[in-house]
């Protein structure tokens, strides 16, 4: 089979999308279920303070609720945004969905689903194989993961951030490597969406360098 470029992380691939990110696409909506409950969870403001970091002592009433999840919550729950004017801030959660199943189901020519988080999620798994292998693939892997990103900042779920000290990104040169716990890569970089090691490509850069320090380090002969 012919190598091409996965269109998500731009690294060889047999397909169109790597095996690597489809594992990363399958296990982002793997979380949309729980993420949207903890959203639920979490609509009352934090204690000491508002949706938007400000403290809650006002003199006027505060909106019922944190702004965040309200925004997330929105229109989409019960109608879909038919203008950009109407939303403030990401799109809601289930209009992401619901926008993403609508194109399957044209595509595929299949029957729209209901728009139930789970219902959706499912829809959406299933047709994955179909998905990796579209021109749309790297669009959809952004929107879902800047679904389940924005939710885990809200719900506090957010996976904790590691910088690699020392390990500059192969691409930009930069100190900008970081592993995330839980998450699906060993090193990505912060400002090249493409650069994302697996563990062997990681341990590699690694002995690169300590190769490198090495070399550098052997005087040079008399």
């Amino acid at each position: 089979m012919n190598e091409t470029i996965c269109a998500v992380c731009d690294r060889v691939s047999e397909t169109r999308t790597c095996v690597t990110c489809q594992s990363r696409i399958r296990g982002l909506l793997a979380q949309i279920p729980e993420q949207f409950a903890w959203l639920h969870l979490s609509r009352q403001r934090l204690l000491g303070g508002g949706g938007d970091g400000r403290s809650s002592k006002r003199l006027h009433a505060p909106t019922p609720g944190d702004e965040r999840v309200l925004n997330m919550l929105g229109p989409a729950s019960r109608q879909p945004v038919t203008d950009a004017e109407d939303q403030a801030g990401p799109m809601p959660f289930l209009e992401t969905l619901a926008t993403w199943c609508e194109a399957v189901a044209d595509e595929r020519g299949l029957k729209s689903v209901k728009r139930h988080v789970t219902t959706m999620t499912t829809r959406l798994t299933a047709h994955l194989p179909w998905i990796f292998e579209q021109g749309f693939v790297k669009e959809f892997f952004e929107e879902i993961q800047d679904l389940v990103r924005t939710c885990q900042k809200i719900t506090l779920t957010e996976p904790r951030r590691e910088l690699l000290k020392g390990v500059a990104c192969p691409s930009c040169d930069g100190l900008t490597l970081v592993r995330y716990f839980p998450g699906d890569w060993a090193a990505e970089c912060t400002l090249c969406p493409s650069v994302r090691l697996d563990e062997r490509d990681y341990r590699a850069l690694v002995q690169d360098i300590v190769n490198t320090v090495a070399i550098k380090a052997i005087p040079p002969e008399v």
